[in-house]
Protein backbone atom coordinates (compact mmCIF):
# COMPACT_ATOMS: atom_id res chain seq x y z
CA UNK A 1 0.00 0.00 0.00
CA UNK A 2 1.81 3.63 -1.00
CA UNK A 3 0.72 7.05 -0.24
CA UNK A 4 1.19 10.11 -1.45
CA UNK A 5 1.69 12.70 1.02
CA UNK A 6 1.32 16.23 -0.29
CA UNK A 7 1.61 20.10 1.52
CA UNK A 8 -0.89 22.47 -0.68
CA UNK A 9 0.00 25.32 1.23
CA UNK A 10 1.50 28.21 -0.76
CA UNK A 11 0.84 30.95 1.50
CA UNK A 12 4.35 31.92 1.86
CA UNK A 13 4.10 35.21 4.48
CA UNK A 14 5.64 33.39 6.14
CA UNK A 15 6.05 29.85 4.44
CA UNK A 16 5.62 26.94 6.89
CA UNK A 17 7.19 23.85 7.24
CA UNK A 18 4.72 21.08 7.28
CA UNK A 19 5.66 20.07 10.25
CA UNK A 20 2.65 17.24 10.57
CA UNK A 21 3.90 15.78 7.38
CA UNK A 22 7.56 14.93 8.69
CA UNK A 23 5.50 12.82 11.55
CA UNK A 24 2.92 11.20 9.45
CA UNK A 25 6.37 10.20 7.31
CA UNK A 26 7.28 8.34 10.84
CA UNK A 27 4.32 6.91 11.65
CA UNK A 28 4.18 5.15 7.92
CA UNK A 29 7.76 3.76 7.95
CA UNK A 30 7.50 2.50 11.27
CA UNK A 31 4.39 0.74 10.45
CA UNK A 32 6.01 -0.78 7.10
CA UNK A 33 3.69 1.21 4.95
CA UNK A 34 5.60 3.28 1.66
CA UNK A 35 5.11 6.90 1.18
CA UNK A 36 6.25 9.64 -1.15
CA UNK A 37 6.20 13.37 -0.38
CA UNK A 38 5.23 16.34 -2.44
CA UNK A 39 5.59 19.96 -1.66
CA UNK A 40 3.88 22.30 -3.32
CA UNK A 41 4.19 25.31 -1.48
CA UNK A 42 7.11 26.94 -3.72
CA UNK A 43 5.59 25.33 -7.06
CA UNK A 44 5.00 27.40 -10.02
CA UNK A 45 2.55 24.76 -11.49
CA UNK A 46 0.95 23.07 -8.80
CA UNK A 47 -1.65 21.11 -10.94
CA UNK A 48 0.79 19.65 -12.89
CA UNK A 49 3.03 18.79 -10.53
CA UNK A 50 1.06 17.18 -8.77
CA UNK A 51 -0.53 14.85 -11.70
CA UNK A 52 3.46 14.05 -12.55
CA UNK A 53 3.48 12.91 -9.24
CA UNK A 54 0.69 10.58 -9.57
CA UNK A 55 2.14 9.19 -12.72
CA UNK A 56 5.41 8.70 -11.38
CA UNK A 57 4.64 7.10 -7.50
CA UNK A 58 1.08 5.67 -8.77
CA UNK A 59 0.30 5.58 -5.08
CA UNK A 60 -3.25 3.95 -4.18
CA UNK A 61 -4.28 6.63 -1.91
CA UNK A 62 -3.52 10.86 -1.61
CA UNK A 63 -3.07 12.96 1.77
CA UNK A 64 -3.42 16.47 1.50
CA UNK A 65 -2.50 17.97 4.99
CA UNK A 66 -5.02 21.40 5.25
CA UNK A 67 -3.24 23.53 7.73
CA UNK A 68 -5.35 26.03 7.90
CA UNK A 69 -9.22 26.80 6.25
CA UNK A 70 -8.46 31.07 5.69
CA UNK A 71 -5.93 33.56 6.87
CA UNK A 72 -7.73 33.70 10.31
CA UNK A 73 -7.19 37.46 9.39
CA UNK A 74 -9.59 40.42 8.76
CA UNK A 75 -7.50 42.51 6.12
CA UNK A 76 -7.10 40.83 3.08
CA UNK A 77 -8.19 37.56 3.90
CA UNK A 78 -7.48 34.74 1.95
CA UNK A 79 -9.74 31.55 1.55
CA UNK A 80 -7.66 28.36 1.11
CA UNK A 81 -10.53 25.50 0.46
CA UNK A 82 -11.43 26.44 -2.89
CA UNK A 83 -7.99 25.56 -4.16
CA UNK A 84 -7.74 22.23 -1.85
CA UNK A 85 -11.25 21.37 -3.91
CA UNK A 86 -8.78 21.97 -7.07
CA UNK A 87 -6.37 19.33 -5.83
CA UNK A 88 -8.99 16.90 -4.74
CA UNK A 89 -10.42 17.46 -8.27
CA UNK A 90 -6.85 16.81 -9.74
CA UNK A 91 -6.50 13.44 -7.89
CA UNK A 92 -9.99 12.23 -8.25
CA UNK A 93 -9.24 12.92 -12.05
CA UNK A 94 -6.20 10.60 -11.64
CA UNK A 95 -8.91 7.79 -10.37
CA UNK A 96 -7.57 8.16 -7.27
CA UNK A 97 -8.62 8.63 -3.33
CA UNK A 98 -8.23 11.27 -1.30
CA UNK A 99 -8.04 11.84 2.79
CA UNK A 100 -7.58 15.06 3.97
CA UNK A 101 -6.40 16.20 7.51
CA UNK A 102 -4.22 19.12 9.26
CA UNK A 103 -4.94 21.83 12.12
CA UNK A 104 -7.18 23.25 9.58
CA UNK A 105 -9.50 20.79 8.27
CA UNK A 106 -9.84 19.80 11.99
CA UNK A 107 -11.65 23.19 12.69
CA UNK A 108 -14.72 22.10 10.92
CA UNK A 109 -14.17 18.67 9.54
CA UNK A 110 -17.21 17.42 7.89
CA UNK A 111 -18.06 20.86 6.33
CA UNK A 112 -14.60 20.76 4.96
CA UNK A 113 -15.06 17.20 3.46
CA UNK A 114 -17.91 17.90 1.55
CA UNK A 115 -16.94 21.25 0.78
CA UNK A 116 -13.77 19.55 -1.37
CA UNK A 117 -15.30 16.42 -2.22
CA UNK A 118 -12.60 14.39 -0.57
CA UNK A 119 -13.23 10.64 0.14
CA UNK A 120 -12.05 10.81 4.12
CA UNK A 121 -10.95 13.24 6.56
CA UNK A 122 -9.15 12.43 10.35
CA UNK A 123 -10.17 15.13 12.78
CA UNK A 124 -7.18 15.97 15.34
CA UNK A 125 -4.00 13.87 15.29
CA UNK A 126 -3.13 11.84 12.20
CA UNK A 127 -0.35 9.42 12.50
CA UNK A 128 -2.30 6.05 14.04
CA UNK A 129 -5.82 6.90 12.49
CA UNK A 130 -3.85 7.00 8.72
CA UNK A 131 -2.27 4.08 9.48
CA UNK A 132 -5.87 2.48 10.56
CA UNK A 133 -6.96 3.74 7.32
CA UNK A 134 -4.67 2.01 5.44
CA UNK A 135 -5.11 -1.13 7.11
CA UNK A 136 -8.68 -0.92 5.92
CA UNK A 137 -8.21 0.01 2.97
CA UNK A 138 -5.80 -3.31 2.30
CA UNK A 139 -8.70 -4.73 3.50
CA UNK A 140 -11.59 -3.53 1.90
CA UNK A 141 -13.26 -1.93 4.76
CA UNK A 142 -12.49 1.42 4.73
CA UNK A 143 -15.95 3.58 4.94
CA UNK A 144 -15.82 6.89 3.90
CA UNK A 145 -16.05 10.01 6.27
CA UNK A 146 -14.48 11.38 8.97
CA UNK A 147 -12.56 9.79 11.13
CA UNK A 148 -11.69 10.71 15.05
CA UNK A 149 -7.84 10.82 15.17
CA UNK A 150 -8.03 11.33 19.21
CA UNK A 151 -9.81 8.23 19.66
CA UNK A 152 -6.45 6.40 18.24
CA UNK A 153 -3.93 7.93 19.76
CA UNK A 154 -2.82 8.57 23.52
CA UNK A 155 0.81 10.04 23.08
CA UNK A 156 2.92 10.69 20.24
CA UNK A 157 5.38 7.75 19.87
CA UNK A 158 6.20 8.44 16.34
CA UNK A 159 9.75 9.60 15.28
CA UNK A 160 9.76 12.51 13.45
CA UNK A 161 11.95 11.81 9.77
CA UNK A 162 13.30 14.60 7.81
CA UNK A 163 11.50 14.15 4.69
CA UNK A 164 10.86 18.20 3.70
CA UNK A 165 13.74 20.03 2.09
CA UNK A 166 13.70 23.16 4.72
CA UNK A 167 15.72 25.28 2.18
CA UNK A 168 13.86 27.17 0.43
CA UNK A 169 11.37 28.30 3.33
CA UNK A 170 14.63 29.36 5.37
CA UNK A 171 15.82 31.51 2.26
CA UNK A 172 12.29 33.22 2.14
CA UNK A 173 12.30 33.49 5.81
CA UNK A 174 10.76 30.44 7.61
CA UNK A 175 11.82 29.05 10.51
CA UNK A 176 11.92 25.06 11.52
CA UNK A 177 9.13 24.04 13.89
CA UNK A 178 9.10 21.21 16.55
CA UNK A 179 6.04 20.38 18.98
CA UNK A 180 5.58 18.76 22.97
CA UNK A 181 1.74 18.47 23.01
CA UNK A 182 -1.33 19.14 21.17
CA UNK A 183 -4.30 20.40 22.73
CA UNK A 184 -5.18 23.08 25.32
CA UNK A 185 -6.65 23.50 28.57
CA UNK A 186 -7.96 26.97 28.06
CA UNK A 187 -11.36 28.75 26.63
CA UNK A 188 -10.50 31.43 24.85
CA UNK A 189 -13.40 32.56 23.60
CA UNK A 190 -12.65 32.73 19.98
CA UNK A 191 -10.38 30.05 19.09
CA UNK A 192 -10.97 26.27 18.29
CA UNK A 193 -8.69 24.89 20.07
CA UNK A 194 -9.83 25.30 23.89
CA UNK A 195 -10.82 21.72 25.56
CA UNK A 196 -9.45 19.28 23.10
CA UNK A 197 -7.66 16.73 24.52
CA UNK A 198 -3.97 17.14 25.93
CA UNK A 199 -1.46 14.78 24.30
CA UNK A 200 1.80 14.95 25.29
CA UNK A 201 4.98 14.57 23.50
CA UNK A 202 7.61 12.75 25.06
CA UNK A 203 10.47 15.45 26.49
CA UNK A 204 13.23 12.79 25.19
CA UNK A 205 11.94 12.17 21.86
CA UNK A 206 11.33 16.02 21.68
CA UNK A 207 14.98 16.85 22.69
CA UNK A 208 16.97 14.07 20.47
CA UNK A 209 14.83 15.56 17.59
CA UNK A 210 16.18 18.89 18.38
CA UNK A 211 19.57 17.45 18.21
CA UNK A 212 19.56 15.66 15.10
CA UNK A 213 17.81 19.08 13.20
CA UNK A 214 21.27 21.33 15.02
CA UNK A 215 23.51 18.68 14.09
CA UNK A 216 21.93 19.16 10.33
CA UNK A 217 22.91 23.06 10.83
CA UNK A 218 19.52 24.22 12.21
CA UNK A 219 20.08 26.36 15.64
CA UNK A 220 16.65 28.14 15.12
CA UNK A 221 12.95 27.09 15.82
CA UNK A 222 9.34 27.51 16.89
CA UNK A 223 7.63 25.93 19.20
CA UNK A 224 4.04 24.70 17.33
CA UNK A 225 2.00 23.76 20.32
CA UNK A 226 -1.19 25.73 21.15
CA UNK A 227 0.78 27.20 24.34
CA UNK A 228 3.54 25.62 26.10
CA UNK A 229 2.61 25.86 29.71
CA UNK A 230 -0.14 22.98 29.59
CA UNK A 231 1.03 21.09 32.52
CA UNK A 232 4.24 22.46 34.20
CA UNK A 233 5.88 19.18 35.20
CA UNK A 234 6.11 18.22 31.79
CA UNK A 235 7.18 21.58 30.93
CA UNK A 236 10.10 21.60 33.09
CA UNK A 237 11.01 17.94 31.77
CA UNK A 238 11.32 19.15 28.60
CA UNK A 239 13.66 22.17 29.09
CA UNK A 240 15.82 19.83 30.69
CA UNK A 241 15.71 17.33 27.73
CA UNK A 242 16.69 20.34 25.83
CA UNK A 243 19.52 20.99 28.00
CA UNK A 244 20.74 17.77 28.33
CA UNK A 245 20.75 16.84 23.92
CA UNK A 246 19.91 20.41 21.86
CA UNK A 247 22.01 22.44 23.96
CA UNK A 248 22.82 25.70 22.18
CA UNK A 249 19.58 26.03 20.31
CA UNK A 250 17.21 29.01 20.06
CA UNK A 251 13.52 28.85 20.24
CA UNK A 252 10.52 30.95 20.34
CA UNK A 253 7.32 29.44 22.42
CA UNK A 254 3.87 30.16 23.22
CA UNK A 255 2.62 30.59 26.53
CA UNK A 256 -0.54 31.39 28.48
CA UNK A 257 -0.66 33.00 31.90
CA UNK A 258 -0.53 30.39 33.78
CA UNK A 259 1.19 28.12 35.08
CA UNK A 260 4.36 29.71 35.70
CA UNK A 261 7.52 29.60 38.42
CA UNK A 262 10.38 31.10 38.35
CA UNK A 263 11.80 27.44 37.95
CA UNK A 264 10.12 27.30 34.51
CA UNK A 265 11.55 30.74 33.38
CA UNK A 266 15.24 29.60 34.39
CA UNK A 267 15.10 26.57 32.77
CA UNK A 268 13.88 28.04 29.24
CA UNK A 269 16.80 30.50 29.22
CA UNK A 270 19.06 27.67 29.96
CA UNK A 271 17.29 25.22 27.41
CA UNK A 272 17.74 28.51 24.79
CA UNK A 273 14.38 29.68 24.64
CA UNK A 274 14.54 33.57 23.45
CA UNK A 275 11.05 35.29 23.19
CA UNK A 276 7.35 33.97 24.52
CA UNK A 277 4.44 35.34 22.89
CA UNK A 278 1.67 35.72 26.19
CA UNK A 279 -1.76 35.22 24.95
CA UNK A 280 -3.93 37.59 26.61
CA UNK A 281 -7.42 38.98 26.69
CA UNK A 282 -9.33 41.71 29.03
CA UNK A 283 -11.55 38.83 30.41
CA UNK A 284 -8.86 37.06 32.07
CA UNK A 285 -6.96 40.33 32.85
CA UNK A 286 -10.52 41.54 34.99
CA UNK A 287 -10.95 38.12 36.75
CA UNK A 288 -7.59 37.18 37.57
CA UNK A 289 -4.93 39.31 39.89
CA UNK A 290 -2.74 41.53 37.71
CA UNK A 291 0.23 41.31 40.22
CA UNK A 292 0.66 37.47 39.30
CA UNK A 293 1.09 38.70 35.67
CA UNK A 294 3.38 41.36 36.38
CA UNK A 295 5.42 38.34 38.11
CA UNK A 296 5.21 36.65 34.90
CA UNK A 297 6.88 39.87 33.02
CA UNK A 298 9.57 40.38 35.85
CA UNK A 299 10.79 36.78 35.78
CA UNK A 300 10.73 37.07 32.00
CA UNK A 301 12.91 39.90 31.71
CA UNK A 302 15.14 38.90 34.86
CA UNK A 303 15.85 35.62 32.38
CA UNK A 304 16.73 37.85 29.26
CA UNK A 305 13.42 36.67 27.72
CA UNK A 306 11.80 38.55 25.47
CA UNK A 307 7.95 38.70 25.70
CA UNK A 308 5.91 39.63 22.81
CA UNK A 309 1.90 39.19 23.27
CA UNK A 310 -1.06 38.47 21.66
CA UNK A 311 -3.46 40.84 22.82
CA UNK A 312 -7.53 40.27 22.16
CA UNK A 313 -9.96 42.84 23.04
CA UNK A 314 -13.54 43.44 22.00
CA UNK A 315 -15.01 40.84 22.95
CA UNK A 316 -18.83 39.91 24.04
CA UNK A 317 -19.97 42.47 26.85
CA UNK A 318 -15.92 44.32 26.91
CA UNK A 319 -16.47 47.94 26.66
CA UNK A 320 -13.62 50.34 25.27
CA UNK A 321 -12.58 51.41 29.00
CA UNK A 322 -11.93 47.50 30.01
CA UNK A 323 -9.85 47.66 26.48
CA UNK A 324 -7.80 50.92 27.44
CA UNK A 325 -7.42 49.29 30.96
CA UNK A 326 -5.69 46.35 29.31
CA UNK A 327 -3.35 48.84 27.02
CA UNK A 328 -2.38 51.25 30.27
CA UNK A 329 -1.38 47.76 32.40
CA UNK A 330 0.79 46.54 29.87
CA UNK A 331 2.21 49.69 28.64
CA UNK A 332 3.78 49.59 32.35
CA UNK A 333 5.58 46.14 31.99
CA UNK A 334 8.20 45.10 29.81
CA UNK A 335 6.54 43.57 27.08
CA UNK A 336 8.54 44.06 23.80
CA UNK A 337 5.58 44.56 21.33
CA UNK A 338 1.77 44.42 22.16
CA UNK A 339 -0.55 43.59 19.13
CA UNK A 340 -4.35 44.45 19.72
CA UNK A 341 -6.72 42.24 17.94
CA UNK A 342 -10.16 43.30 17.68
CA UNK A 343 -11.38 40.84 14.59
CA UNK A 344 -12.22 37.27 15.07
CA UNK A 345 -13.29 34.77 13.03
CA UNK A 346 -16.43 33.10 14.22
CA UNK A 347 -15.96 29.28 14.02
CA UNK A 348 -18.57 26.86 15.40
CA UNK A 349 -18.48 25.54 18.34
CA UNK A 350 -16.19 28.04 20.14
CA UNK A 351 -17.58 30.49 23.49
CA UNK A 352 -17.92 33.52 20.43
CA UNK A 353 -20.27 31.18 18.29
CA UNK A 354 -22.35 30.30 21.12
CA UNK A 355 -22.46 33.75 22.30
CA UNK A 356 -23.26 35.14 19.28
CA UNK A 357 -26.19 32.81 18.22
CA UNK A 358 -27.78 33.41 21.40
CA UNK A 359 -28.13 37.45 21.23
CA UNK A 360 -29.43 39.38 17.53
CA UNK A 361 -27.58 42.76 19.02
CA UNK A 362 -24.14 40.64 18.47
CA UNK A 363 -25.13 39.40 15.46
CA UNK A 364 -25.21 42.51 13.83
CA UNK A 365 -21.73 43.13 14.65
CA UNK A 366 -21.26 39.81 12.38
CA UNK A 367 -18.69 40.86 8.98
CA UNK A 368 -19.04 39.00 5.93
CA UNK A 369 -16.36 39.82 3.64
CA UNK A 370 -17.27 36.61 1.36
CA UNK A 371 -19.82 34.72 -0.28
CA UNK A 372 -22.13 32.24 1.38
CA UNK A 373 -24.64 31.66 4.63
CA UNK A 374 -22.67 29.27 7.37
CA UNK A 375 -19.68 29.91 8.55
CA UNK A 376 -17.24 27.83 6.80
CA UNK A 377 -16.64 30.75 4.19
CA UNK A 378 -15.22 33.53 6.31
CA UNK A 379 -17.54 35.01 8.89
CA UNK A 380 -15.72 38.28 11.54
CA UNK A 381 -16.41 39.14 14.78
CA UNK A 382 -15.94 43.00 15.28
CA UNK A 383 -17.26 45.58 18.23
CA UNK A 384 -14.28 47.61 18.77
CA UNK A 385 -13.03 49.51 15.46
CA UNK A 386 -9.54 50.45 14.81
CA UNK A 387 -10.35 53.86 15.10
CA UNK A 388 -11.17 53.48 18.73
CA UNK A 389 -7.98 51.28 19.07
CA UNK A 390 -5.49 53.83 17.29
CA UNK A 391 -6.68 55.99 19.85
CA UNK A 392 -5.99 54.46 22.67
CA UNK A 393 -2.80 53.27 21.96
CA UNK A 394 -1.73 56.86 20.38
CA UNK A 395 1.73 57.77 21.36
CA UNK A 396 2.78 54.21 22.93
CA UNK A 397 5.46 52.55 20.76
CA UNK A 398 5.11 49.13 21.47
CA UNK A 399 1.54 48.58 20.50
CA UNK A 400 0.44 47.70 16.93
CA UNK A 401 -3.18 46.80 15.37
CA UNK A 402 -2.78 43.12 14.15
CA UNK A 403 -3.30 42.89 10.40
CA UNK A 404 -1.43 46.12 9.58
CA UNK A 405 2.08 44.46 8.93
CA UNK A 406 3.32 41.14 7.62
CA UNK A 407 5.94 40.15 10.16
CA UNK A 408 5.65 37.77 13.08
CA UNK A 409 5.99 38.07 16.65
CA UNK A 410 10.00 36.31 16.93
CA UNK A 411 10.37 38.75 13.75
CA UNK A 412 9.42 42.09 15.85
CA UNK A 413 11.33 40.93 19.14
CA UNK A 414 14.27 40.17 16.81
CA UNK A 415 15.37 36.96 17.74
CA UNK A 416 15.56 33.25 16.34
CA UNK A 417 18.27 34.21 13.30
CA UNK A 418 16.13 37.28 12.26
CA UNK A 419 14.03 36.11 9.25
CA UNK A 420 10.86 37.91 8.80
CA UNK A 421 7.46 36.51 8.78
CA UNK A 422 3.63 37.11 8.94
CA UNK A 423 0.90 37.65 10.35
CA UNK A 424 -0.52 33.82 10.56
CA UNK A 425 0.15 31.62 13.93
CA UNK A 426 2.51 29.11 13.53
CA UNK A 427 1.03 25.52 13.42
CA UNK A 428 1.72 21.95 12.86
CA UNK A 429 -0.13 21.24 9.70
Amino acid sequence: MRILLINPNQYRFPPVIPLALEYLAGALEQSGYEYRILDLCFSAEPERDLRKAILDHKPDLAGLTVRQIDTVLYQNNEFFLDRIKDFVQVIHEQELKVVLGGAGFSIMPQAALDYTGADWGIFGPGENALVVLLDQLGNGRAEPGVRNGYQRTRHFACPRKKVIDYTPYLNNQGIVGFRTSSGCTEGCFFCTEGGKKLIFHTPEITARELAELRALGHVDFHLCDSEFNQNIKHCLAVCRAVRRYAPGIRWSLYMKPEPFSAELFGLLRESGAQSITLSLDARFMRNRRLPGLKHFFALAAREGIKVAVDLSLGGPGESPAAAGQCIDFLDSVEAATVGINTYYRVYPGTPLYHAVMKNRNLQKKLIRPGRGSGFLQPVFFNRLSETVIAGLIAGKAKFRIEGAEMLTNYQRVGNCGGPSGGTVRQGAG
